[in-house]
């Protein structure tokens, strides 16, 4: 049973890895083959592969039919449908998922994406989950920055179901369904519960940051925890005991059984009419169904709501599971219904610490004495066990992190889980006795994220794993193993040797006169990182948006951590407008910037900040670095106050160039025409019709002409005249709203190689191959 669902598990997992989908024509003879091979015992174990991989590509197939067509983006559709979760609302905005049942288009029916995340701008109604509205959308079809090392946003939305994203156009058409609601006693309970909340704490001391905790712990809410918040629980390891997760699900499901058990035993005719283990245990189940409801039955909270059916059922039934047999059916239940939760972290993280648990306690002898020691014990194995993990999908490990959770975990695990559903029940039955305990709440919540606040506050660094091969996931797995295994047991020591290539492992250095540049996905905006064998320069940190949200924090400082670089040697910000440095602060708190310079430096609001001056030059490791614009004859402002940088190797030249318009180019090709000449381009602002003039282009003409860009931005960037006239100079033309990131090398004879574009490279079935990659 535990090899078979392993191997059913493994084939999952391939497919999932695939950048496109079987065909058809081969699909059904292997999947024909793979259920023959189950009734013939030799063939059993590779049947179970073969199945999992076509179960998994037929589920593909059927996901990728819902996704939204590519033409149905940018028009307007009437929709009518059901608020599908809780609005989140952020100022005058409203976000939320909205499941289309019906679809139309100039008064004609088209085939629904189904679940799309939508959001509603400006001043709108209040919106409920579970209401139905009729509403003029305009949508686009699943899409986000694609990035080494940084998070899938747009498998984040296929994991999820989500098959178009948009937003809400204003129209007399708005307007809710009467009568037409769906909403399921969770949505009035959800709903109910965070205007309680509300209510509760307006006023109160322990303030918002409070309120956002308890909606996280209540009715797995995050939206109300702030950056910050957020940093503190990363920091100090434990952002999993903030959002409802396997574990809160199974800390209800344990007090329920424990106290159920003993409740029922008080009585000898409820113990003859059901025994006190079985009725306890569907108490149990009864409770942790309904807070995954109240969680909204997110994934996490499903997959424990199946860990525990399995294993409780089998006491319900009185035919007791073995653990390892329970998690093995629990984990086949979830794939067969779900063969996408295995791009989940979650999925992985939730699995492996049970396993990591049941095969560090079991198999030995005797356990340490005391429930502290026992702790301990326990703590020890999830921490180690889940080091990799960690690692693989780029989280960092906090060395503090044992040594908190040591005390994290039985605090809110014993007392603020079960004190916040206790204060959020009484509030419900009365909110004179309710009210006080929910500040009470509060304000132990507040004292204990202090607590978290001040051990992330001690310097250190966080442990994070440089892109390494596939060789060292593999060593650092049979290390835990090692690790995990009974005192005395031979060769368990080897573990300690082979997690090591894991931490100490480093990309290959560039050579001397060797440059690699990579112009990553940040959306409307830019960001290029370049790499000489000992420096590294940062030319912009792309956009920061009024939610909050900035590429520093989620693109450039995660793809350099995976590259394993802790400092920069010079960060450049072309321009001050908010798509070049919006993430300059996220980038500056976290690594360490030798020195940065800026076409106005005035508009960054950094101390130390220095122009741009042209002339000003630099050689590292044989790589020349020049300073082409501004000049300081010109009082340039604005788009053409843009730094523009050549970097030079031998006969190699590579030009950025920011959002210089045509007063600036037009200077570039009276003054210095020759330097302007390069092997690549970053084309000027994105594409715009002000820029690449046509003496501009002609001076220049590179071989590739790269565009920053984001997907179906509303500016139309880059403009077509514009793309046609570089790739008339002979250029092949490459946008990264279309290839994600594009990662090149230069050396002293010019470019090496194609550009490697993250979307064909590391692309899955579910997102379309880049149109056109490199046409001239």
């Amino acid at each position: 049973m535990i090899t078979g669902t392993l191997l059913f598990s493994l084939g999952v997992v391939v497919l999932q890895w695939q950048a496109s989908l079987p065909s058809m024509a081969l699909l059904v003879p292997l999947l024909l083959i793979s259920i023959a091979g189950l009734c013939l015992s030799h063939w059993r174990l590779p049947a179970a592969f073969l199945l999992g991989f076509c179960w998994a590509a037929l589920h593909g197939y059927w996901a990728s039919a819902t996704i939204l067509p590519a033409e149905l983006e940018g028009v307007d559709l009437q929709a009518v449908g059901v608020v599908a979760s809780l609005p989140v609302r952020e100022g005058r905005r409203s976000r939320f998922e909205f499941r289309i049942d019906s679809l139309q288009l100039g008064g004609e029916e088209v085939a629904s994406p189904g679940l799309s995340r939508i959001a509603w701008y400006g001043k709108h109604p209040i919106i409920e989950a579970g209401e139905r509205w009729q509403l003029l959308l305009r949508l686009k079809r699943p899409h986000g920055m694609y990035n080494p090392g940084t998070f899938d946003y747009q498998g984040w939305l296929f994991q999820q179901g989500i098959r178009a994203t948009g937003y809400v156009r204003h129209s007399a058409v708005n307007q809710p369904i009467p009568g037409g609601e769906e909403r399921a006693l969770f949505d009035n309970l959800r709903s109910a519960i965070r205007g309680m909340f509300g209510e509760a704490l307006v006023g109160a001391s322990p303030g918002a940051a409070s309120e956002g905790l308890l909606r996280a712990l209540v009715i797995g809410d995050r939206d109300g925890i702030t950056r910050s918040q957020w940093e503190i629980f990363r920091r100090s390891g434990t952002n999993h005991l903030i959002a409802i997760s396997g574990l809160h699900i199974g800390i209800v499901a344990g007090w329920v059984l424990l106290l159920g058990g003993r409740l029922w035993r008080l009585s000898a005719r409820l113990c003859l009419l059901l025994a006190a283990p079985r009725a306890a245990a569907l108490m149990a189940l009864v409770a942790a169904l309904f807070y995954a409801g109240l969680a909204g039955f997110a994934l996490p909270a499903v997959r424990a709501l199946v860990m525990l059916l399995v294993i409780l059922g089998g006491v319900i039934a009185a035919r007791p599971v073995r653990p390892f047999n329970g998690l093995a059916w629990a984990l086949l239940v979830i794939l067969v219904f779900d063969p996408v939760a295995v791009l989940s972290p979650g999925f992985w993280l939730s699995f492996g610490a049970v396993a990591v648990i049941l095969g560090g306690t079991s198999g030995r002898i005797t356990l340490p004495r005391g429930a502290f020691r026992s702790l301990l014990r326990v703590q020890w194995f999830v921490t180690l066990g889940l080091v990799p993990l960690l690692l693989l999908w780029g989280f960092g490990v906090s060395p503090i992190a044992p040594l908190v959770n040591l005390f994290a975990i039985p605090l809110f695990s014993l007392l603020l889980v079960p004190l916040s559903l206790f204060s959020t029940l009484l509030s419900m039955l009365t909110s004179t006795l309710g009210y006080p305990l929910l500040i009470f709440t509060a304000w132990l919540l507040e004292y204990s994220t202090e607590a978290l606040e001040a051990a992330a506050a001690i310097p250190f660094e966080m442990l994070v794993a440089a892109a390494t091969p596939t060789w060292c996931w593999s060593a650092a797995a049979v290390a835990v193993v090692l690790l995990l295994l009974p005192k005395g047991l031979p060769g368990r020591w080897m573990g300690l040797l082979l997690v090591i290539p894991l931490f100490v492992h480093r990309i290959d250095p560039l050579s001397p006169g060797e440059v690699e540049l990579t112009l990553l996905d940040v959306g409307q905006g830019l960001s290029v990182v370049i790499r000489t064998r000992e420096h590294t320069l940062l030319y912009d940190t792309g956009p920061r948006f009024p939610s909050g949200f900035n590429t520093g924090d989620a693109v450039v400082v995660p793809y350099l951590q995976t590259l394993g670089i802790t400092s920069l040697d010079k960060l450049m910000v072309s321009n001050g407008d908010i798509d070049h440095s919006g993430g300059l602060g996220a980038v500056i708190k976290a690594l360490p910037v030798t020195e940065v310079i800026s076409g106005e430096p005035e508009r960054l609001k950094v101390a130390g900040a220095e122009p741009c001056r042209a002339g000003d030059s630099w050689v590292w490791d044989e790589v020349v670095f020049r300073i082409l614009h501004p000049d300081g004859v010109n009082r340039w402002q604005g788009n053409s106050a843009s730094c523009v940088l050549l970097i030079e190797s031998g006969r190699g030249r590579i030009l950025l160039t920011g959002d210089i318009e045509k007063t600036a180019e037009t200077a570039l090709v009276t003054k210095a025409p020759l330097l302007i000449a390069a092997d690549l381009v970053v084309i000027p602002h994105h594409g715009s019709l002000t820029s690449s003039t046509v003496p501009f282009v002609e001076a220049v003409s590179p071989q590739l002409a790269l565009v920053s860009s984001g997907y179906r931005n509303r500016y139309g960037f880059p403009k077509e005249e514009v793309v046609a006239r570089w790739r008339a100079s002979g250029s092949a033309t490459f946008n990264t709203a279309e290839s994600g990131a594009l990662t090149l090398r230069m050396n002293k004879k010019g470019l090496v190689g194609k550009p490697l574009a993250h979307r064909v490279e590391a692309g899955r079935y579910w997102m379309e191959r880049p149109p056109g990659m490199g046409q001239k």
